[in-house]
């Protein structure tokens, strides 16, 4: 999969830049009535999160970030 920079720390900090991380990963997580699109690293560390208002819309995100075609059925 392709590398993944998500912004990590204050947006305003001086030197801030996020380090970018291979994510191995992908986990579309049901939370609070919205779904929560985790990006994990080989080791099963965290590299990001994107919140979604529906499934279709993290598996658009999945399609537009990564290029993966991911069926809704699962």
């Amino acid at each position: 999969m392709p590398h993944a920079a998500m912004a990590l720390g204050s947006v305003r900090g001086v030197g801030t830049r996020p380090q970018q991380a291979l994510v191995y990963r992908l986990v579309i997580q049901k939370q609070l009535g919205s779904w929560v699109l985790y990006r994990l690293d080989d080791r099963g560390g965290f590299v990001g999160d994107t919140w979604h208002p529906s499934k279709r819309d993290a598996l658009e995100e999945v399609k537009r970030e990564f290029g993966l075609e991911v069926s809704d059925e699962t």
